[in-house]
C-alpha cells in the first residue's frame, strides 16, 4: 500500500517536471533520487513514462540537437551538453551525424561572424582571436573556424 502511494507521488512529480521541458532518462532518475524516492519506485515510474512515450532519449536528443543547432551552436558543444544530460554516446553520435553538416556549419559561422564585424570595419588580429574564441566556445570544430577566419584579409 505504501509503495503504491510512493509510486503515485513520484509519477505526479515526474509529470510536473516534464511539463517544463523534455528531459533525458538520466535527468528524471536524478530528479527522483534528489526528491528522496528509492531506486525501485524510480525505475517503475521511469519505465511507465517510457511506455507512454513521455521519456525517449532518441527523441530528446534529436530535438535538443536541432534546437541547439538553430541557436547557433556547434556539434562539439552539443555533444558535451548531451553527455552532461546522461544521453548514451551512441545516440548522441547518431543524432549529431544526422543533423550536423560541415558545409552548413561553415555557412552558420560566416553568418555569426558577419553579425559580429566591427562597426568601423577595422578587422585586426585581436578581433580575429576574439572571434576564434567565441566560435570555439560555441562548439564549432577548429578546422571550420580556421577556414572561416582565413577569409578575412588583414592587409587593409
Amino acid at each position: 500500500m505504501e509503495d503504491e502511494t510512493l509510486v503515485k507521488k513520484a509519477r505526479s512529480r515526474v509529470l510536473r517536471y516534464l511539463t517544463y521541458r523534455a528531459r533525458s532518462i538520466k535527468e528524471v532518475a536524478d530528479y527522483l533520487e534528489q526528491k528522496g524516492f528509492n531506486g525501485n519506485v524510480a525505475n517503475l515510474v521511469i519505465e511507465e513514462m517510457k511506455k507512454y512515450g513521455y521519456l525517449d532519449d532518441h527523441k530528446f536528443a534529436s530535438d535538443f540537437v536541432n534546437a541547439r543547432k538553430m541557436s547557433g551552436f556547434g556539434c562539439k558543444r552539443v555533444r558535451f551538453e548531451l553527455q552532461m544530460k546522461g544521453v548514451d554516446k551512441e545516440i548522441i553520435e547518431e543524432q549529431i551525424s544526422e543533423i550536423f553538416d560541415s558545409g552548413e556549419d561553415l555557412f552558420r559561422i560566416s553568418e555569426l561572424l558577419a553579425r559580429r564585424e566591427p562597426h568601423n570595419g577595422q578587422i585586426d588580429r585581436r578581433w580575429l582571436n576574439r572571434q576564434a574564441g567565441f566560435l570555439k566556445r560555441r562548439g564549432f570544430q577548429d578546422d571550420l573556424i580556421l577556414k572561416s577566419l582565413k577569409n578575412y584579409d588583414l592587409s587593409q
